[in-house]
């Protein structure tokens, strides 16, 4: 055996333990990674949507304490004005209702945690139904509006308050960070696990979007 096969001999034994020793450890990077995407990922979502939905139902049952908004469920048939004249966040408005996918609320003026535990809320910076422009409404989609995303475009939505009753007819259903509001007499139900639906900052959202085809003011 000839001087030269024999001088790189352990210089290459050396280099090849490194270079396995490399591997091994992107190997197992590999499958810590593998393992996240299988098992910890899909888990840690489901554990985090179960809180979510437990501090919703929670909310809808504990008792409210002297820095919250108070609900006012009192409903006495009234005109618009003289509702505008008293208006409060946590009075009850009336109620937001589609048969076809089961969806019958209370609807609340003001989006905050009193409102929500209770039903639905109505933006109070949005259009008071009927009234020329966009009514905005959200709940939460663990309690109130968990229906809500088996709704179909053409679906009839139904809003019945202390001044008369609307009808809606919903012309599309979309999800995303945020929501184009429409022009003219509308409607926008929102749900999510936020308190401000309609903020940008949220995550994904899923927006029902609705026109107006008939009142019945009192």
């Amino acid at each position: 055996m000839s001087k030269s096969q024999n001088s790189t001999s352990p210089s290459h034994k050396k280099k090849s333990k490194k270079h396995y020793q490399v591997l091994s450890y992107f190997r197992y990077a590999a499958v810590y990674l593998l393992v996240s995407l299988i098992v910890i990922a899909p888990l840690s979502a489901m554990i985090l949507s179960k809180a979510v939905n437990t501090v919703h139902t929670a909310q809808k049952v504990m008792t409210p304490n002297s820095n919250e908004v108070f609900i006012d469920d009192s409903y006495d048939e009234c005109s618009y004005s003289d509702f505008l004249e008293t208006v409060k966040v946590g009075k009850l408005l009336g109620s937001v209702s589609c048969e076809n996918v089961g969806l019958y609320e209370n609807v609340y003026y003001g989006i905050n945690r009193a409102c929500l535990r209770n039903g639905a809320g109505l933006d109070s910076t949005s259009y008071l139904f009927g009234e020329g422009g966009c009514s905005k409404i959200a709940a939460y989609e663990s309690t109130s509006f968990k229906t809500l995303k088996n709704i179909k475009v053409g679906a009839t939505i139904k809003v019945e308050t202390y001044w008369g009753s609307y009808e809606y007819r919903v012309t599309a259903v979309t999800e995303g960070k945020s929501v184009d509001i429409p022009d003219g007499d509308s409607l926008v139900l929102a749900v999510n696990s936020s308190a401000e639906p309609f903020s940008a900052q949220n995550g994904i959202n899923t927006y029902v979007i609705a026109e107006l085809t008939s009142k019945e003011v009192h």
